[in-house]
């Protein structure tokens, strides 16, 4: 009978062990499935995301299209009718009707990838499965949502080492440039909140970190020339300035983190300061006197200081208003007015936006304002921009996920080269180095 018990007891603890065992080895199935089933159920969203942008890109390439069928329409001189042609053909005055009327289908309606008067998406692809019998659609693929906004309240660009200028040439919208007063030119993008580390003006100069010593995002110093004329001129007035009154200013903005630095009294031998400068309280502002006189030979063209906060919620970390001067000889003529963005120094690749204003409490647009959910038409000194630049929205599904894309498109030619140096420097076989420099000399320097 003893015998028989210690073999129960043999048995029962074996029963334990393998219970245990089982045990463990249920949870470690169970935690490797779910891992699994996690990662196949990642990888298809990853698919389904990367297609649902696909079908949005695929959006933004037919407006592409739509937006030159416009162009040419504009350009053939059709004008926009108040309402759509009848018939089933598309006419110019129907393509024109539909960019200053945007909806969601005005890009198929364009292009043709639906009725003149029908509404829906436009499918993209359709991935399709034959298993013996059975068909099955495996990825269904369309833009749902593509409109072009041809009006802005704003230009943005982006410079990057390859391309680190940018000509911006204005246009705007039943505004007359010579109603301007100043521009506001934003940039370096805030995309992962980052905390900003800017060089510091000191006195004599600006200390520019060193960049092993930077540990968080430090914006560009930025160059901004105007270029503008009056409607009759002469070239020789690109090289006249007086208070206030100039054809042509360069402007090199230099980010601090020091406010008492860029708002200290101005004075000839050193930078320029502008913040909260007359009156104009929280902004990093710049009169025209002193725009102008980046053009006057007897002063030194030195850099303005730009106060940015170190801890920006905006969406962009520097931001300064530029009041602009008179051009030489009467008003700014529509025709001649632009800017030139640069990077001096070639990088970091920044984003950057330009906004025109006319005088503080003065209407130069209307301009849809959402609060509390409900939207309203208030005026604005805000000018709106047309012919520089067109916005483009998108959206696309790849199944039931939706993918959103925005982008800007140029609307004129802007690949022309802008002369970024007066002297060039080559190199060849048999010279060597070598430095070329066009000169001109006239009997007025007395030669």
């Amino acid at each position: 009978m003893k015998k028989a018990l210690n073999k129960f007891r043999k048995g029962v603890a074996s029963f334990y062990i393998v219970a245990f065992s089982t045990l463990i080895l249920l949870v470690v199935s169970v935690g490797f499935a779910a891992v699994i089933i996690s990662e196949v159920t990642r990888t298809s969203n990853d698919d389904l995301s990367q297609s649902a942008y696909d079908s949005a890109m695929a959006g933004v390439e037919d407006a592409k299209l739509a937006f030159a069928n416009y162009r040419k329409c504009i350009e053939s001189g059709a004008t926009v009718t108040s309402s759509l042609s009848s018939g089933n053909n598309v006419t110019c005055s129907d393509i024109i009707y539909w960019v200053e009327h945007p909806d969601c289908d005005q890009v198929a309606h364009i292009l043709g990838r639906i009725g003149k008067f029908d509404s829906g998406e436009v499918l993209v692809s359709d991935t399709v499965t034959v298993s013996g019998n059975k068909v099955s659609s495996d990825l269904d693929q369309a833009y749902t949502c593509v409109q072009i906004d041809a009006e802005l309240s704003d230009y943005k660009a982006t410079l990057t080492s390859s391309r680190p200028d940018k000509v911006v040439k204005v246009k705007l919208d039943g505004v007359a440039a010579s109603q301007l007063q100043y521009v506001r030119i934003k940039w370096f993008s805030n995309r992962e909140g980052s905390v900003y580390n800017y060089s510091n003006f000191t006195g004599e100069r600006v200390a520019f970190q060193p960049i092993s010593a930077v540990r968080a995002s430090t914006p560009p110093t930025l160059q901004v020339q105007l270029i503008q004329t009056s409607n009759s001129f002469h070239l020789s007035q690109f090289d006249e300035a007086s208070e206030g009154v100039t054809d042509r200013a360069t402007l090199y903005l230099v980010p601090t983190s020091n406010s008492g630095k860029a708002s200290a009294s101005y004075s000839t031998d050193k930078y320029f300061p502008q913040y909260e400068a007359n009156g104009k309280t929280g902004r990093n502002w710049i009169s025209k006197g002193k725009v102008a006189h980046t053009n006057q030979r007897d002063k030194k063209n030195f850099p303005y200081v730009v106060y940015c906060p170190n801890n920006s919620t905006s969406d962009y970390a520097c931001s300064v208003d530029i009041e602009l001067p008179t051009a030489v000889g009467g008003g700014r003529s529509n025709e001649t007015f632009s800017f030139v963005v640069s990077l001096p120094y070639g990088e970091p690749d920044t984003d950057f936006s330009i906004e025109y204003y006319c005088a503080d409490g003065a209407t130069c647009s209307k301009q849809q304002v959402v609060s509390g959910g409900t939207t309203t038409t208030q005026n604005s000194s805000k000018a709106m921009i047309k012919g520089t630049q067109v916005g483009v929205d998108s959206t696309g599904r790849a199944n039931d996920l939706f993918r959103r894309v925005e982008v800007r498109l140029e609307s004129v030619d802007d690949s022309f080269n802008q002369p970024s140096y007066a002297v060039q420097l080559l190199s060849n076989s048999t010279s060597g180095s070598t430095i070329e420099k066009s000169l001109t000399v006239t009997k007025e320097w007395g030669l």
